[in-house]
């Protein structure tokens, strides 16, 4: 047939509501179907697939001059419908009826653009039919939106992510949470209903914490901001209405999230079903090990959990991100409700608890050792569950001593993380609960302690050291006796009480040595008093156990601690007048410090590499660096707090610093104090430039000077080359969702409304070197 016989018929719908945002997603999409002429938009329900769909058919329409046109296909419940369907939409004087020859047959050679919506009930035949009709009609194109994948080998696919949302914790000014789509399309919608919030009387943060209670999907932004009509948004936050009520409008699936998902959840097998409902115990994702040690059971064995897995993947219900599998928010909800009915909640808890608290044990075990970076990392990304699992051990009294353990193995994670505050609330609320004399609780006392002071509270260290002490005593615990006595000693020395301090790490250690497993607490513990002893003036001795807590953590293979060691051994150089030494220990700190990102270690690291360069001559320099360590320092609370002596030295070098600059000092002062941590290194280090990041390119030097994060500048980089969010994505190894997400912070940090004004930016720095 000529193709012009279809006449250029267009069979799009019209929109009823402005699109918002998508305009980095449209460009993708539109790309892909340049290199291919079938691209698959996947992603959950209420994501925005059909809507992105069709915005894209309406920009690429004159590349398809014979028609476009739109096939719903979400009421159409027999396959051998589909081609009747399809020929009445592109030809609706036609006469009902026809295969996929006929439908072949009047497309012929004709350029045609078919958006086939909502595949995934029929994706099986509906993707032998598209493969069929590809193979017969040389121009045709195909866009199709399906919550899973045709999987036929002319198939591009796009996962649509949810619009972007300010990340957790980024400061936002006044007025900007509105360039991110998500909060700009509540504030739209929610504007056309009600006044308030059209004259923008409406608290910015409340909204942006709506959005990302909604995971950034449209449909659920769309729902509650239709019940703004009713509820206010600091009411949605604390009473939120679970399905407020759609436009009269919308598809059946769509009239509330539960609908939308009741439907995606009638799509799955029994065994996927099953795995959804217990995959919700999962926080912040999870590997196939793991989901498989914690899902198999009853109606799901070990051997059909991965089969269920990649059915909820290749149906968008769940994620895969690098090596974990994770679900929306929403979804994982709706899957713990199911969980809840199913009367197996307990169970699989359970089973999600015992799981980390083995980790938590393997961390203990295998801590003071070469495996120190990589069981870190593993418990970083399990950060989420880890909570999970804490917050299991607290609703049932027969899983608190479960917690217990779990809690106090990650000892060393809450202090390596810089968060021995979070330690602390979790043995608090534990240790509330169980209330016994069991090893366990006499264990997490002196962790808590220890926790308490390391976070500055000094009277709580000592009540919880004494307590664990006394108990442990009581049940003949030797271990933990060694433990808490040396413990004792960091409080005291951290509360100032250096001849006290003294004398409990002393006699703490005399207990610790020669008992089996010791060493990461004798290691510490020697540390501790090498500090002491140099607060003491007590040179001589501070020299010997430093060295002895280096050679005890280098035959390990250690790291954490014997960075600490270097830091320690740079501070006896330094009071002992061997500067050049005590400089060459604080380099090899910093280095070890900046690798384990131990922020805490490298603000010591730079403040003794301050004191060394004032005492070689270079006030400079050392002012420079003692303003960016204070600074640093002040991060974690008052600079130097828990450590009266460091205090004094550093005021005096600051004294030093101000009477050899004079006038000069101040704006000597005010470039340390704004200096970015990775400048910061790298000028202590006495590097050339400053840290390189990775993919990084001649146009680093102007956007170094801007407002981002490393990891922003690094994605404004690989923006500026041309590169598409999915290319970014798959060039750094992360999320697609989390490069939209740095692209939109991006744009508004620098006030931008487009990528190519970043190309430019980067352009003319480049051309300005």
């Amino acid at each position: 047939m000529a193709r012009n016989e279809l006449g250029g018929r267009e069979q799009l719908p019209a929109d009823v509501t402005s699109l918002i945002g998508r305009h980095a997603e449209a460009a993708e999409v539109k790309q892909l179907l340049t290199r291919s002429r079938l691209v698959t938009l996947t992603g959950p329900g209420g994501v925005g697939k059909t809507r992105l769909a069709l915005h894209v058919a309406r920009t690429v329409r004159r590349a398809f001059p014979d028609g476009a046109t739109m096939v719903p296909l979400a009421d159409l419940s027999q396959p051998d419908l589909l081609a009747p369907t399809m020929l009445t939409r592109i030809d609706p004087g036609r006469s009902p009826g026809g295969d996929v020859e006929d439908l072949a047959a009047r497309i012929g050679t004709a350029r045609v653009l078919l958006v086939l919506d909502n595949c995934e009930h029929l994706a099986e035949p509906v993707a032998v039919f598209v493969a069929r009709l590809l193979s017969r009609c040389p121009h045709l194109h195909v866009l199709a939106t399906s919550r899973a994948a045709l999987r036929i080998d002319a198939e591009a696919l796009y996962r649509v992510p949810p619009l972007a949302l300010p990340a957790v914790g980024a400061g936002i000014p006044p007025g900007a949470a509105a360039g991110y789509d998500g909060v700009a399309l509540f504030l739209e919608r929610a504007g056309a209903l009600n006044a308030e919030v059209a004259a923008g009387q409406v608290d910015e943060g409340e909204v942006v914490e709506l959005c990302r209670r909604l995971d950034g999907l449209p449909l659920a932004i769309e729902l509650a901001a239709a019940g703004s009509r009713w509820q206010s948004v600091e009411s949605m936050l604390i009473h939120p209405v679970s399905d407020p009520p759609a436009p009269r409008s919308a598809p059946r699936r769509h009239t509330t999230m539960r609908a939308n998902l009741d439907y995606s959840h009638e799509l799955c097998t029994s065994e996927a079903r099953v795995f959804w409902t217990r995959f919700s115990v999962f926080r912040g994702g999870a590997t196939l090990a793991a989901v498989t040690s914690v899902c198999a059971g009853p109606g799901l064995p070990p051997e059909a959990v991965a089969p269920a897995l990649f059915e909820l993947v290749e149906k968008s219900v769940v994620i895969l991100d690098g090596s974990r599998y994770t679900m929306l928010e929403t979804i994982r909800l709706y899957g713990a409700g199911k969980l809840k009915e199913s009367g197996e909640a307990d169970a699989v808890r359970r089973a999600h608890l015992n799981l980390y608290a083995d980790l938590a044990e393997r961390v203990r075990l295998g801590w003071f050792g070469p495996r120190q970076r990589e069981l870190h990392a593993q418990v970083l990304s399990e950060h989420a569950n880890v909570r999970a699992a804490l917050e299991t051990s607290l609703g049932d009294p027969a899983n608190v001593r479960t917690g217990l353990r779990l809690a106090a193995a990650l000892f060393t994670f809450w202090i390596g993380s810089g968060v021995p505050g979070e330690g602390r609330r979790w043995l608090s609320r534990l240790l509330d609960v169980e209330d016994g004399s069991a090893p366990e609780r006499a264990q997490a006392l002196w962790m808590h302690g220890f926790l308490s002071a390391v976070d500055g509270d000094i009277p709580a260290a000592r009540e919880l050291l004494g307590e664990g002490r006394s108990l442990a005593e009581r049940i003949g615990d030797e271990e933990s006796v060694a433990h808490a006595r040396c413990t004792m000693g960091v409080a005291e020395l951290f509360d100032g009480r250096v001849d006290a301090a003294i004398d409990h790490l002393e006699a703490g250690i005399a207990q610790e040595r020669g008992r089996p497993d010791s060493l990461p607490f004798l290691a510490d513990a020697l540390i501790n008093l090498g500090l002491a002893y140099c607060c003491r003036g007590d040179l001589g001795r501070a020299h010997a156990v430093l060295a002895e807590a280096t050679r005890l953590c280098a035959a390990r293979g250690e790291e954490l601690l014997f960075s600490w060691a270097l830091v320690f051994r740079a501070l006896e150089a330094l009071l002992s007048s061997r500067v050049g030494e005590a400089e060459e220990l604080a380099r090899e700190a910093l280095r070890r410090k900046r690798e384990l990102v131990n922020l805490q270690g490298v603000v010591w690291a730079v403040e003794l590499l301050a004191w060394a360069a004032m005492d070689s001559g270079q006030a400079r320099r050392g002012a420079l660096l003692l303003e960016a360590s204070e600074a640093r320092a002040e991060d974690f609370g008052p600079a130097y707090h828990g450590f009266p002596g460091m205090r004094e030295w550093h005021e005096y070098y600051v004294l030093r610093a101000r009477d050899e600059l004079g006038k000069e000092y101040a704006a000597v002062s005010a470039r340390g104090r704004e200096m970015p941590l990775g400048e910061l290194m790298a000028e202590a280090l006495g590097e050339v430039e400053a840290i390189p990041v990775a993919g990084a390119s001649a146009g680093d030097s102007v956007l170094y000077d801007l407002p981002l994060t490393p990891r922003e500048r690094q994605i404004a980089e690989l923006l500026a080359t041309g590169k598409t969010n999915r290319e970014i994505a798959d060039a750094l190894v992360i999320a697609l969702r989390t490069v939209d997400t740095h692209v939109q912070r991006i744009l508004t940090k620098l006030g931008f409304t487009s990528r190519s004004q970043v190309v430019a930016l980067v352009a003319g720095g480049v051309r300005g070197r």
